[in-house]
């Protein structure tokens, strides 16, 4: 089973964003950095599947050099092979662009059984980029997977997330998965395999490279961010002191007062 992992490399998680009003932009330059967490439990499902039903794992990232550095984080988990695209022009893609960026790398690297993507990059949150690259590979997706149920001949059931409750789906494969965090623990790397990582060499794929049309993204991509701002800050709330039977009275008064009860 040929297996593709799509990971991300996002400002760490503990540091708090901040804006540069001369460009509008989110400062990266200088801010600690970490693999998005929902990527790494993609790769651990990889590493399982392939285990399981043999094969190998591929993983792939869009972006500057600097995420070689989520890439061998991926390898010393287990993966066999890395790949990076990075092309000055694809700075400032959207989500359609950098899916069929990533979309046609897949196509350029090989087949594969099962693509896997985390269910949402925690950077931007916006949950688009894997059903995107389905879409312009034309296989069958599946989002919110926090189950494997069954791999067959040719096809996989799996289970996933929705707002009323849970659904078993059965999809042909290839097929394209984006993975919650209730899928798995993911692995920590092995000292060994770190310091394999660590020697691997990466392959830096450009849009040339890949047959990826420059037209269609970066700068040329069909949206763009017109603002970006930080939120107002919130007031601090009250804190209503006293027993239980005080406490209770009290909140009750101002939730009237506030007319929300």
């Amino acid at each position: 089973m040929n297996i593709l992992v799509c990971v991300k490399q996002v400002p760490d998680n503990a540091v708090v964003p901040t804006l540069d009003p001369a460009t509008n932009r989110v400062v990266t330059q200088g801010v600690e950095t970490m693999v998005s967490p929902f990527d790494l439990n993609a790769v651990e499902a990889g590493l399982k599947l392939a285990e399981e039903h043999g094969g190998e794992v591929t993983v792939l990232s869009l972006g500057d050099d600097s995420c070689k550095t989520s890439l061998r984080i991926a390898l010393s988990m287990g993966a066999a092979k890395a790949y990076l695209v990075s092309d000055p022009a694809l700075e400032d893609s959207d989500s359609f662009a950098v899916s069929y960026t990533l979309a046609k790398a897949i196509q350029h690297i090989g087949q594969f059984d099962v693509i896997l993507c985390g269910k949402q990059a925690i950077d931007d949150d916006a949950g688009q980029v894997g059903a995107g690259i389905a879409e312009q590979l034309g296989i069958s997706q599946v989002s919110y997977v926090n189950e494997i149920v069954e791999v067959g001949d040719g096809v996989m059931a799996v289970k996933r997330v929705t707002p009323t409750g849970e659904e078993v789906v059965q999809a042909q494969l290839p097929v394209l998965l984006t993975c919650e965090k209730s899928l798995n623990e993911p692995r920590y790397p092995t000292l060994k395999r770190t310091r394999q990582a660590n020697r691997m060499e990466i392959p830096v794929l450009d849009c040339a490279a890949i047959g990826a049309d420059v037209s269609k993204v970066g700068k040329n991509s069909p949206s763009a961010i017109l603002k970006l701002y930080a939120p107002a800050p919130r007031q601090s709330g009250e804190l209503i002191k006293g027993d239980a039977e005080e406490i209770g009275k009290t909140a009750v008064e101002k939730l009237v007062e506030q007319k929300i009860v």
